[in-house]
């Protein structure tokens, strides 16, 4: 049979489109005469992933970034399709992970962190995605210290440009000036017949004195030692004794009338002899006034004399 000629054009362009289909998703890394299996993941940056991205497991490869889009429901998450052409079971705790595989190029791929649940994921699930920052996560924390020293190098800086204005500068120079002047009176003072020279010279006398004077000090300080020998072989200790057993014995009664024992005691803590003097005070006192004021009630006197009862 022999076809017509439309007809052979519109094979041709089948297979031209076909081989176009199929040229499209091998460049993308899909093949797409394999069966696979599709996992989803949504992230909130995908640092720079793209389609056709590789998926590592363990550093082989499994599979690809099949599409990249915003979720469809209206959130601000990324959802990126994996197509996974190896049979791999994900277990639910799995992490799809975006990485640098190169640092230069700045490629991002995927690697796939297997949990250890009991329970895998169906293809079509949602597989939780991750960001892995990898050389940022070192850079950072020096881009921050290095801004901070930046800072303190500009603090300096403008410290620097304070100090070295005019006024400042009229300071420094004075200030220099003072320790050279300090230096030459140093200086003159450590000459030969300086105040520190002769102090120097006073100070060798003294000890070339003392060092001549070795042993008459070796003499006094036994001396002292035998006088302190005889202190204490003389009876001071036993007086010390003596002493301390009269203060622990007055002690004693100093305590015992205060506790009201004794005469002396009860003379102290009893105020019955107290209150007995004090009416016989008053007693007296009352006596008194009552004689100033009537003195003829206790005092008789007759210049000749009282005449007896019966007389003649």
């Amino acid at each position: 049979m022999k076809l017509s000629r439309e007809l052979k054009i519109g094979i041709a362009a089948i297979v031209t489109l076909a081989f176009l289909i199929w040229g499209v998703n091998f460049l993308k890394g899909i093949d797409i005469f394999k069966s696979s299996d599709t996992y989803y993941s949504m992230y909130d940056n995908i640092d720079g992933l793209i389609e056709s991205g590789i998926v590592y497991l363990r550093g082989f490869k499994i599979g690809n970034v099949s599409e990249i889009k915003f979720d469809s429901r209206g959130s601000d998450k990324i959802v990126v399709k994996y197509s996974i052409k190896e049979r791999v079971n994900i277990p639910e705790n799995s992490v799809f992970l975006i990485y640098s595989s190169s640092m230069l190029s700045g490629i991002k791929d995927i690697k796939l962190i297997l949990g250890d649940g009991n329970k895998y994921f169906q293809s079509g699930d949602t597989v939780p995605g991750d960001l892995d920052r990898g050389f940022e996560a070192i850079i950072d924390p020096i881009r921050e210290q290095t801004m901070v020293t930046i800072s303190k190098i500009d603090t300096i800086v403008g410290s620097l440009a304070q100090i070295l204005n005019g006024e400042k500068v009229a300071e420094i120079q004075k200030t220099i000036g003072h320790i050279d002047n300090v230096s030459e009176s140093l200086d003159r003072n450590l000459s030969e017949g300086g105040a520190l020279d002769k102090s120097f010279d006073n100070l060798a006398s003294i000890t070339e004195n003392l060092k001549q004077s070795n042993e008459e000090l070796k003499e006094i300080i036994s001396n002292f030692r035998d006088v302190s020998d005889s202190i204490s072989n003389s009876q001071l200790k036993s007086a010390i004794e003596n002493a301390n057993a009269t203060l622990q014995s007055t002690s004693l009664m100093l305590a015992r009338v205060e506790a009201g024992e004794g005469t002396l005691g009860k003379l102290i803590n009893n105020d019955s002899l107290y209150l007995n003097l004090k009416n016989v005070t008053e007693s007296l006192d009352l006596l008194l006034n009552d004689l100033r004021e009537h003195p003829k009630r206790y005092v008789h006197f007759s210049l000749f004399g009282k005449k007896e009862k019966g007389g003649k």
